[in-house]
């Protein structure tokens, strides 16, 4: 015998061998019955109801010869298609279209039987129809009855008040999911009773036998109607005009609000559709979903050496977790908090499943020793620089802080990053940079120009670019944590001026827009995100005291506390001599810069170290105007 027949000898064996063992589990043995027991009732009744419940005693004989075969090429066909090796307590669709196919197919076996040995020894034809849809009924509604008594469904329904009503709102593919989730698991405590949704068509007809019962506009009829505890919003898609509406509906009747992620979240991974979660502000905010090109992002970065700095901190974590993704060859995460990297390394660097080699360091990037070293040891292709003294007020205090660690620091890394040869140097910048009125803007705006001229070098081979942004939500520092704190200790929340605005995004799709950015720079480019529309921080402040549960004016006061020094009541997006390009994405803007001929990187620190040794912080700023021209320092 040859060796190949040998092999397939040998594997056939083994796998007619772990079929019988898995069919002679005392589980999988008790279904092979309780089909058979079906079958064998199926077919007698069959023959009872062809003859009308008096069937012949000829046939009686046939029925009792040829019950055994057609038993056996049942069972045989309903274990093939899987009715054996089966979850009882999970069957839908697909496992219904399984079902049936295996009957079907016994069914068009015994006819074309019947056919060639012309009614010979098989059934009659009526009796083989009628045996495929009593078996069909009688196995499908078995499986049925397990999936209820499994989820608990009856009990629960309508014995349990523990469980909260629950209206959905939104009638679509995702609101059925989140019904079916809900219906099926009990144990997260809500029981859907109605469905709203905008498309008048749908109400009145039934999902998973719910009834879609009015339109959004009926949230608060439907609410007494049958004394709903909460209310889900199943639209991820929907625009943040009716989240709004809804919202707003929902808290006129005290009704607590639950949300489906985002839909840029689902997409991405980060969220399943079934998660629920309360309303957030950024469901409020007017956001458009982002679209990136990945193919573009993944060919930067894959199998790549990528260095960020500032890694423990909100853009630079983020941006570390979105680059894992892409697969770099390793990854190098520098931050100057030890707590800021403890937590990134137990959070995001030790879980991630990406194969990415990664290390974390604890380093100043003022020490230009340490960082020539870690550039030198690691040769990172790809530089992020998030690292920065960014909270303004601070920085107006110490001004020199912000021009050691944002200025002198940035111009230090932009040189080791063209001696080593770094392909991509991505500077993350702020739109406070734009006719700056802080120390802290005038600071990031010095950084930009110095890589600015460093891009010009004659010997410089590396790619420098910076990305402009404004606030990034829930970041360290920014009125979003501020205020939920103040919110959380009773009031009251303070704003600065009633009529200042400023541009929000999530730090998701910031750094996603960086990443983009960062693929499109040929050298020397400044970035502007697409921000949207400006936003009033007083109305900011008001979204989240509603998000709280909370009355404005009779929960919580607002108070006016006055403009600090350096802050601006509206941001720009900007300067005169910056001119706007369009760039391959929609939400990415790039300023052409014309170079300043009088500004020297080499001069700028040596003029501003001098008067920080000074120690006159009012004569710090005057000679940043030296610099930027369109620096207004604050009287």
């Amino acid at each position: 015998m040859p060796a190949r027949f040998d092999g397939y000898h040998g594997a056939f064996k083994l796998m007619k061998h772990i079929w019988i063992q898995r069919i002679l589990y005392p589980r999988n043995l008790s279904l092979v019955l309780l089909y058979a027991i079906i079958s064998a009732v199926s077919y007698y009744i069959g023959y009872e109801l062809r003859f009308d419940f008096s069937v012949p005693e000829d046939f009686q004989a046939d029925r009792l010869s040829t019950i055994w075969w057609v038993l056996a090429l049942k069972l045989m066909l309903l274990i093939a298609f899987g009715q054996v090796h089966c979850v009882l307590a999970y069957f839908r669709l697909p496992d219904m279209l399984r079902l049936l196919s295996g009957l079907l197919l016994v069914c068009l076996i015994l006819l074309s039987m019947w056919y060639v040995y012309g009614g010979s020894g098989v059934p009659p034809r009526a009796v083989i129809l009628s045996d495929f849809l009593l078996s069909f009924l009688a196995i499908a509604g078995f499986r049925v009855l397990f999936r209820v008594k499994a989820s608990r469904r009856l009990t629960d329904w309508f014995g349990d008040r523990s469980l909260q009503n629950v209206i959905v709102v939104g009638a679509g593919e995702v609101g059925a999911t989140i019904c079916s989730d809900l219906i099926d698991k009990p144990r997260l405590g809500m029981r859907p009773v109605a469905f709203l949704d905008d498309n008048v068509s749908k109400v009145g007809r039934f999902i998973h036998g719910i009834e879609v019962v009015g339109t959004v506009d009926d949230l608060s009829a439907a609410a007494k109607r049958y004394a709903v505890d909460k209310v889900v919003i199943a639209f991820p898609s929907a625009s943040t005009k009716r989240v709004r509406d809804v919202f707003e509906l929902a808290r006129r009747v005290n009704l607590d609000v639950d949300s489906v992620p985002a839909l840029t979240d689902i997409i991405s991974g980060r969220a399943r559709v079934t998660t629920l979660r309360p309303v957030q502000l950024e469901d409020l905010l007017g956001r458009k979903p982002v679209n990136l090109q990945s193919d573009a992002i993944a060919a930067m970065l894959t199998g790549k050496r990528v260095l960020v700095t500032g890694a423990g901190g909100s853009i630079g974590r983020e941006l570390v977790v979105q680059i894992l993704e892409y697969g770099p060859a390793e990854i190098v995460c520098v931050d100057q908090a030890e707590i800021a990297i403890f937590a990134l390394r137990q959070e995001v660097l030790q879980p991630s499943f990406s194969p990415s080699k990664w290390h974390s360091y604890v380093l100043d990037i003022a020490n230009e020793r340490a960082m020539s070293s870690l550039l030198e040891k690691h040769q990172p292709e790809v530089f992020f620089h998030a690292a920065a003294h960014k909270h303004v007020n601070l920085m107006e205090a110490q001004p020199s802080e912000a021009l050691q660690n944002n200025f002198f620091a940035t111009a230090g890394l932009g040189a080791l990053a063209s001696a080593f040869g770094v392909d991509r140097f991505v500077l993350i910048s702020t739109d406070k940079a734009i006719n700056p009125t802080s120390v802290m803007g005038a600071s990031k705006r010095l950084a930009e120009l110095a890589l600015r001229e460093r891009q010009e070098a004659v010997e410089n081979k590396t790619k420098f670019m910076s990305v402009r942004f404004g606030n990034v939500l829930g970041s360290s520092g920014s009125v979003v944590p501020i205020f939920r704190k103040q919110i959380a200790a009773g009031g009251p929340v303070t704003v600065t001026d009633p009529e200042v605005t400023r541009f929000f995004m999530t730090v998701e799709e910031a750094v996603g827009l960086v990443l983009q950015s960062a693929t499109q720079g040929e050298g020397g480019e400044i970035f502007v995100l697409d921000m949207g529309k400006s936003m009033k921080i007083i109305d900011l402040a008001k979204q989240m005291i509603s998000l709280s549960g909370l009355q404005e004016g009779v929960d919580i006061d607002i108070e006016i506390s006055g403009l600090q020094p350096g802050e601006k009541r509206f941001e720009e997006v900007q300067h005169l001599s910056e001119k706007l390009q369009p760039t391959s994405h929609s939400q990415i803007l790039a300023f052409v810069t014309e170079s300043s001929p009088s500004y020297r990187t080499a001069e700028a620190i040596e003029v501003l170290e001098k008067q920080i040794e000074v120690g006159d912080p009012c004569a710090l700023k005057s000679a940043i105007c030296t610099f930027v021209p369109e620096y207004t320092p604050p009287e």
